[in-house]
């Protein structure tokens, strides 16, 4: 549990605007991009750095740009004097002090960190370069703009100019979420450069972070008996004078220990047990400021607190792993999100804000034994509903934010999975057919999966890798018959036929060592895409637009 909970809000009664720490949360326990000033052991004491002010007064939750410590300096930005003068008053009282107080005790642990164990590494490179922050993905606009910078118009021509380009390959959503169609709109006739133009783009609110949906893992530490009378090499305990202690159990990994501890009183000796780090330090808490406990188990358990808090382990397992064919290694849930984009949508699959579209896949094989990346869900939550609101009488629109990408996001998603690929070495792209998706759930939804994962992916691949002179054909891989390998908190975990379980493995090949005998493989179509090495280079180096094909 975080020192927040879940009270990532705080609300007064009869204001529009919220203290919200939900950005911080995300950052701190889901492992999104931090937004604020980097985390030191001295941020606990600024804690409204990291507070964000919400208006709530439309349907949509949107954030004001604003942090509560830009309310203390009286910077207002573009709020109302009026929302501003209901908020500020309560900011001391007791209520928001608490809160803020917790706000603190989050930042105060997680600046305790100093590693998260079993990260997954970065879906793709962070390039600051790059309007939307990541390596490979390009937008249309300022390299138009960047050729023609020393071009002289108004703003009507250049309107003009630019709205021409549609018929050329510039999509209206770039002109829109770039924030250039209302500059368009505001300014007068004096005549600008097109280095002018481009310096009135901003994408800051669509640089995208793909994160991995991770959590903590079910046990920190693994502890193994220590040996009787075993030679044991370690930094001496520091406990306090008179107390004497054995060392019983050990964590290889980390180096905590847990000891038996003794010591004499006025009658007889008496005995405890105590957890300890690496360093010989004794763990104490609030309610254990001796590290006394009652037995052994209680001793690891206080350590396992004490690991997840600063070398916390993490499983990348996800939430929806039962939703995909079994076998294949290294499982993934990334998902795609706008962590700057002002108005928030909040999607019932995941716990952060923003999710634009989410995949999840992992890596099998392919009949020579290569590797090939799979996707076994591709889907828009945002977008599904936002189609929705925008089509029905019954639900506002407001709603529900329109996403960047309403129409394209197949397309981006392709685009995201095709780079990712291509780094990872795979020598395929593949996806599972419709009616795999339309058994997976039942029937629902079948007419979407169908036209999703057997037309538009399919169509939107071949258009992709058109230029390469490739197409999306079909794929065969191994898929299992008689067996199950699935995903554990850390490895894999083997059933038999029966889904009875055969045991655990830390890595992929000693979970093919587990295979229960007769274990049968069977190749399955799939569509897909071949990615040779020369084509996975020119990817990485060319990258893709962000939305269509560039401006021919």
């Amino acid at each position: 549990m975080t020192p927040l909970g879940e009270q990532w809000e705080l609300r007064i009664d009869g204001c529009a605007l919220v203290f919200s720490a939900r950005r911080l949360w995300e950052h701190s326990e889901l492992g999104q991009i931090n937004p604020f000033p980097p985390i030191t052991r001295a941020s606990a004491d600024q804690a409204q750095v990291f507070v964000d002010i919400v208006d709530c007064s439309e349907p949509v939750e949107t954030l004001t740009g604003l942090t509560l410590a830009d309310l203390f300096a009286g910077k207002h930005g573009g709020v109302s004097e009026a929302l501003v003068g209901e908020l500020l008053p309560h900011a001391n009282d007791a209520p928001a002090r608490r809160w803020l107080a917790g706000v603190g005790d989050q930042l105060r642990q997680f600046s305790q960190q100093r590693a998260r164990r079993n990260m997954p590494d970065p879906f793709l490179p962070v390039d600051t370069a790059s309007p939307l922050w990541l390596r490979g993905l390009h937008c249309a606009l300022p390299e138009w703009l960047k050729a023609h910078g020393t071009e002289r118009a108004s703003m009507a021509q250049w309107s003009g100019r630019l709205g021409n380009l549609a018929s050329k390959g510039l999509r209206a959503d770039e002109m829109v979420f770039s924030g250039l169609s209302d500059r368009l709109m505001d300014e007068t006739g004096t005549a600008v450069t097109g280095d002018a133009i481009l310096g009135c783009l901003s994408y800051d609110a669509l640089r995208l972070s793909i994160v991995p949906v991770i959590r903590p893992a079910g046990s920190q530490l693994e502890f193994e008996k220590v040996p009787a009378n075993a030679t044991v090499k370690r930094i001496k305990p520091k406990i306090k004078a008179g107390l004497v202690s054995h060392p019983q159990w050990r964590d290889r990994v980390l180096g905590y220990w847990v000891d038996v501890v003794e010591w004499a009183d006025l009658l007889s000796w008496q005995q405890g047990w105590m957890a300890f780090t690496h360093r010989g330090q004794p763990i104490v808490t609030r309610r254990k400021p001796s590290g006394l406990c009652a037995n052994h188990a209680e001793a690891q358990a206080l350590a396992n607190s004490h690991a997840e808090k600063v070398f916390p382990k993490l499983t990348a397992r996800g939430h929806w792993s039962q939703y995909r064919q079994t076998g294949g290694k290294q499982y993934r849930e990334w998902l795609v999100t706008l962590p700057h984009y002002a108005p928030s949508f909040f999607s019932s699959h995941f716990e952060h804000r923003n999710v634009l579209l989410h995949v999840r896949c992992d890596m099998r094989e392919g009949p020579e034994g290569a590797r090939v990346l799979v996707l076994h869900e591709v889907q828009s939550d945002w977008a599904q509903q936002s189609r929705r609101a925008l089509a029905s009488e019954a639900t506002p629109a407001d709603l529900i934010p329109v996403p960047p990408w309403l129409q394209e996001w197949p397309a981006l998603a392709l685009k995201l999975m095709l780079l990712h690929a291509a780094q990872q070495d795979a020598i395929a792209l593949a996806w599972t057919l419709g009616k795999v998706q339309v058994e997976r759930y039942l029937g629902l939804g079948e007419v979407g999966l169908l036209e999703l994962y057997d037309r538009t992916l399919p169509a939107e691949a071949t258009r992709l890798l058109r230029p390469y002179g490739r197409k999306c054909e079909t794929i065969e891989l191994f898929q299992p018959t008689n067996f199950y390998i699935e995903p554990a908190d850390i490895g894999y975990e083997v059933f038999d036929e029966a889904k009875q379980s055969v045991g655990k493995a830390a890595s992929w090949e000693e979970a093919q060592a587990l295979l229960p005998d007769g274990a049968h493989e069977v190749l399955k179509p799939m569509h897909g895409v071949r990615l040779d090495a020369d084509l996975r280079h020119r990817l990485l180096a060319n990258g893709f637009y962000a939305w269509g094909g560039g401006i021919r």
